[in-house]
C-alpha cells in the first residue's frame, strides 16, 4: 500500500511542477477564469499568489474533481503491480505498450526517482 500511495503522490508532485513551470513561463488558457467576476486566466498570477484570486467556487470544483478521480477512477488495481491505477483498457494511466517484466521494473524505478525529485 506505501508504494502505491508513493507512486500516486510522486505523478501528483511532478504534474504540479510542471504546472508551476508552464505558469511561470506566461502560458495561459484563453477566456475567463470567472466571466461572473471578470477574472481572465491571463490575469492570474503564477504560484501561491494565485490561491486568493482564484474564486471559492474554483477552487471547490478543483477539489470534488480531484476527490472524485481519487476515489472512483484512479484506484490500485487489486492484484496488479503498485501504481497500475488505469480502471481497464479504454482508459490506461499506466504503462503505455506492452513492456516485459524487467522493462516495468526499470520504469518504476525512474518513476519514483522522478517522483522523489519533484
Amino acid at each position: 500500500r506505501l508504494r502505491y500511495v508513493e507512486i500516486k503522490h510522486g505523478r501528483v508532485a511532478q504534474l504540479a511542477f510542471l504546472g508551476h513551470l508552464w505558469t511561470y513561463a506566461g502560458i495561459r488558457l484563453p477566456g475567463y477564469l470567472s466571466k461572473d467576476l471578470a477574472i481572465r486566466f491571463e490575469d492570474v498570477p503564477p504560484g501561491l499568489a494565485a490561491l486568493p484570486k482564484i474564486p471559492l467556487a474554483g477552487i471547490s470544483q478543483i477539489f470534488f474533481f480531484v476527490g472524485f478521480l481519487e476515489l472512483a477512477i484512479w484506484r490500485q488495481n487489486p492484484g496488479s503491480f503498485p501504481g497500475d491505477f488505469s480502471p481497464g483498457s479504454g482508459f490506461p494511466v499506466g504503462f503505455v505498450g506492452n513492456p516485459d517484466e524487467e522493462q516495468q521494473y526499470s520504469l518504476r524505478a525512474k518513476e519514483l526517482n522522478q517522483g522523489r525529485a519533484a
